[in-house]
């Protein structure tokens, strides 16, 4: 039978319809009986870009037909080349292959150059075979007719995250191409990364040439070179890494310390030639990454011999006793597309294949109608290749992933390990890992900061930073002489702990950095160091992530928060504050129900005692004579005793009295406990007059203004939030701006000094001024959106991870807190940054009053003694006819007879001469005494009178 009878018998759809499948059974019938005749040719297209892949496809066509793989069939292909980036060219020539009557095409072999191309394999169901192509993304939901002899770079970021960990890196820098390939191979690796907790610094990429000779990449490796990561992971084609690598290799990049770890696209190739004598240069070696296997597959020894013995003029590349794993790819996909058409021909298929038309001169293309049934067949093949077993998976690419993890040594390209899906990493016992330099280890990150000379950007602030041209005793200063304070202080103990040396200078326009919407640059420090002026912003810089946008922040070096600020309310000090608890007219009332009472008392008194016949005096019954003891002015001292809760000598008698005196009981208790517990409050919170305790109760009250200082990030924040109550107080200084809003700390607290105004800022400058004198400001409320002030870098820094450790041993050797104590923390105003809602200790000056009443009444109590003394010795005189003559004489007997019992208790025994004088007071006293009784019938003469 004859391949045309094979077209027309199989060819048309509508004539198979037709026959109903009787032409599949003549067919059967007579392949059974006569046998496929010899001859019969099978075409696919190949489009190439680099003469050692066309080399093995020619080879592989060879091998297939000398071996015959596909029995009474002949292999025969049409090969179309171009250069790498003309994707144009590439997909005229697929429509020029397509119309030659091909059953597949294989190639084009970069990942971007299979998606240019792709279109005209789906338009017209036409199978294509990528060997090379690792993109990810090209999967069958996308690309329904490709299938990939390659496997996909997630499973490369597998393997290079195994490696990468074997090692314990966990601070890389990533160096890609600019092109399919490059950026979506290491997406894998980028997001396990991120969750392993390693450190990216830097994905750098480089725009592919035409010419490897001609890509530019010297400002991308100076950026990884300063970002301070030593694990470089380099992915994109050889020939451009030869390129990287010579340039890094003039950065001093490829020496001890260094480490690049590779992709398969560079040691899958042996684009990295050697040098003048056969050896691999100097900046090559040390490299290590996975390589897929070149022979392993049951095809692979004996195409291998095939491969060495061509002649490399006639075979560009070939001749040698080794073959790059994905050029052997090449010959892989040619052995499947064989193993392919064989089980067509098994199971008795016939594929015809029909020329196709791309319809580019405006007419319309017609797909392959038995294109799926060719697809399905190779997806279905499941046989040995070169490289190793051939089979694929659902999404259409190479199943049994398998790396060797290989390492460029000065001879070339030596295996040290393994990789697979189901076993992961395994290194073979005693090879070990040479890097870059022949160093066995590789330290992931170091910086050269010990031998850096920085340029520091700062700022003034009270107690922070402290700018001054001359010393107390008028020395001029210059250099970094003219700055100190806590962040000068904490700078300087980093210099001598890194190892750098550093310049200061004050930042031109003041102001700490803001992003202006009109110019697009930032103003203040953070300018500075994104343009490149300073090399670092050491200052109470706050961190937000607007700033850390354009830059780096270190960890805070000192804990800050947003508050705000008030003068503090003036209390005035009494020493009639005991009587505060009541006002006048109640003291006034309480003094007049007294009285009142008191007289009711004694008139009830006297209208309640009964005459006594006999003696004709008024007394009351029930207590005989002694009740006229208790008169008018007695009832009425009883009343005024009980205000003052001193027990009554006697209790009134009649039942008006004794009602009246319960009630009186009973109003007196209620006015002491009340005066007691007011008392009390009254001294303890007597500073507690301030109702503004937080940012919620500025917007409900009316007696003051608040604002914050403009140039700060803070006055942004409350631009910019939504919650509740910042976003109303930023409402309220926005409409106020022009009243409420300040350029400085330092006015700000004057106008809150003078004015009923709070000041909204950092609260450590807030902490820093109200403990110093003059004492009369106050911070008040909760801090809120509280971050740090931190050290600010340029993006990516490498010197970040170095100030953060040093930051943390400040913290842990008390560095940062000696320095606090030192520069902010002052004990000028004794804890006045607290808050008005302290309770006082009760001192002399409240109670003052309380102790002159006491002390005065004493001195009238003294005063009114005296009178009566004197009154009772002038009675003495005029009741005696004898002695005593005198008030002097009187006053001499009465002054005897306190002092004489005291002086016989003293001294029991006395001389003559005392006895004597002694005797002659007596007579006094005796003469007294007589007198005295004389006048004083009732009163036993037993009884002194005194």
């Amino acid at each position: 039978m004859t391949y045309s009878s094979l077209k027309f018998c199989v060819g048309s759809p509508k004539v198979r319809t037709m026959l109903g499948g009787s032409c599949e059974v003549a067919l059967l019938l007579l392949l059974a009986a006569f046998g496929i005749v010899a001859g019969t040719t099978v075409r696919f297209g190949a489009l190439t870009d680099d003469p050692e892949d066309s080399s093995a496809l020619r080879l592989a066509v060879e091998y297939v037909n000398e071996n015959s793989l596909v029995p009474s069939v002949t292999l025969e292909y049409t090969e179309n080349s171009t250069s790498t980036l003309a994707f144009f060219d590439m997909i005229r020539q697929g429509c020029v292959q397509a119309s030659k009557s091909i059953v597949a095409v294989i190639g084009p072999r970069l990942s971007s150059q299979v998606k240019a191309t792709s279109p005209v394999s789906l338009g017209l169901s036409l199978p294509q075979i990528a060997p090379d192509a690792t993109d990810p993304t090209l999967d069958n939901h996308v690309y329904p007719m490709l299938l990939r002899m390659s496997w996909p770079d997630s499973v490369l970021s597998l393997t290079l995250v195994d490696l990468v960990e074997h090692f314990g890196w966990d601070h890389v820098s990533i160096f890609i191409s600019n092109d399919d390939y490059g950026t979506h191979g290491l997406v894998e690796f980028q997001l396990i990364a991120g969750q392993k907790g390693w450190r990216v610094h830097t994905m750098q990429s480089f725009d592919p040439t035409e010419d490897p000779a001609d890509i530019d990449v010297t400002s991308q490796l100076h950026v990884i070179k300063n970002t301070g990561a030593r694990i470089i992971v380099l992915h994109c084609l050889a020939s451009y890494a030869q390129q990287v690598l010579h340039r890094a290799s003039l950065l001093g990049m490829t020496g001890t310390g260094w480490a690049w770890v590779v992709s398969d696209g560079i040691t899958g190739l042996n684009a990295l030639g050697g040098g003048g004598n056969g050896t691999v240069p100097e900046y090559l070696r040390g490299l290590v990454g996975p390589r897929p296997p070149a022979s392993n597959g049951s095809h692979g020894e004996a195409f291998l011999q095939k491969w060495s013995s061509a002649d490399p003029v006639a075979y560009p590349g070939a001749g040698t006793d080794v073959i790059g794993p994905y050029t052997a790819r090449w010959a892989d996909a040619v052995l499947a597309l064989a193993d392919a058409l064989r089980n067509a021909t098994e199971h008795s298929v016939t594929i015809t294949p029909q020329p196709l038309d791309c319809a580019c001169a405006g007419g319309e293309s017609q797909p392959w109608s038995d294109g799926p049934t060719m697809l399905q067949f190779i997806k279905q093949v499941d046989t040995g290749g070169v490289t190793g077993p051939i089979r694929f998976t659902s999404a259409g690419a190479r199943a049994d992933a398998k790396y060797h993890i290989v390492n460029l040594r000065e001879d070339g390209w030596q295996t040290v390990g393994s990789w697979d899906l189901q076993g992961r990493l395994t290194l073979l016992p005693g090879e070990e890992v040479r890097f870059s330099g022949g160093a066995a280890e590789v330290v992931p990150f170091v910086t050269d900061l010990s031998t850096r000379h920085l340029r520091v950007v700062t700022i003034a602030a009270p107690g922070f930073v402290e700018v001054s041209d001359a010393d107390q005793e008028g020395n001029v200063l210059t250099g970094n002489d003219r700055f100190k304070g806590f962040c000068m202080d904490l700078l300087a103990w980093m210099s001598s702990e890194l190892g750098f040396t550093y310049e200061l200078y004050a930042v031109a326009d003041g102001e700490y950095g803001r992003y202006r919407e009109g110019t697009g640059a930032w103003t203040g420090m953070v300018g500075d160091v994104v343009e490149g002026t300073a090399d670092i912003a050491v200052a109470i810089v706050s961190i937000n992530s607007r700033r850390q946008e354009v830059g780096d922040f270190t960890l805070p070096f000192y804990a800050n928060g947003i508050t705000f600020a008030m003068r503090k309310s003036q209390s005035t000090k009494s020493n009639w504050g005991f009587v505060r608890p009541f006002e006048g007219t109640l003291w006034a009332t309480i003094l007049m129900t007294a009285v009142a009472v008191a007289i009711f008392q004694g008139v009830a008194n006297c209208v309640t005692k009964q005459r006594d016949p006999e003696t004709k005096e008024y007394v009351h019954p029930e207590r005989g004579t002694l009740a006229a003891e208790a008169g008018f002015w007695g009832h009425a001292w009883e009343s005024l005793v009980v205000l003052v809760q001193l027990s009554p000598d006697f209790l009134p008698r009649s039942l008006s009295g004794r009602i009246v005196t319960f009630f009186w009981c009973i109003g007196v208790l209620v006015a002491t406990s009340t005066y007691t517990a007011n008392l009390a409050a009254f001294l303890t919170v007597s500073s507690a007059e301030s109702s503004i305790n937080s940012p919620e109760d500025l917007l409900t009250q009316t007696d003051y203004t608040y604002g914050a200082v403009e140039p700060y990030s803070s006055y942004t924040q409350f631009q910019t939030t939504a919650a509740e109550p910042y976003h109303s107080l930023g409402l309220y200084m926005q409409a106020n701006k022009d009243s409420v809003l300040v350029q400085s700390v330092a006015e700000g607290l004057e106008k809150a000094r003078a004015e009923n105004y709070a000041l909204f800022t950092d609260s450590a400058e807030l902490d820093y001024a109200v403990s110093r004198r003059p004492c009369t400001l106050k911070t008040v409320g909760r801090l809120f959106w509280q971050t740090g002030f931190g050290f600010f870098l340029p993006k990516d820094s490498p010197y970040v991870v170095e100030f953060n450790r040093a930051i943390l041993r400040a913290e842990e050797q008390g560095v940062t807190g000696e320095l606090d104590h030192k520069w902010i923390r002052s004990q000028e105003c004794d804890g006045s940054a607290e808050s008005s809602l302290g309770s006082e200790v009760i001192g002399l000056q409240d109670l003052l009053g309380v102790f002159v009443l006491v002390y005065g009444g004493m001195g009238l109590g003294l005063l009114a003694l005296v009178g009566e003394f004197i009154y009772a010795c002038a009675q003495d005189v005029t009741r005696s006819p004898d002695k005593p003559r005198t008030l002097r004489e009187a006053v001499a007997m009465r002054m005897w007879s306190i002092v004489s019992p005291l002086s016989n208790l003293l001294s029991p025994r006395r001389t003559s001469s005392n006895s004597t004088n002694a005797s002659n007071y007596a007579d006094c006293e005796e003469g007294f005494q007589l007198q005295f009784l004389s006048q004083t019938p009732d009163v036993p003469t037993s009884q002194t009178a005194y």
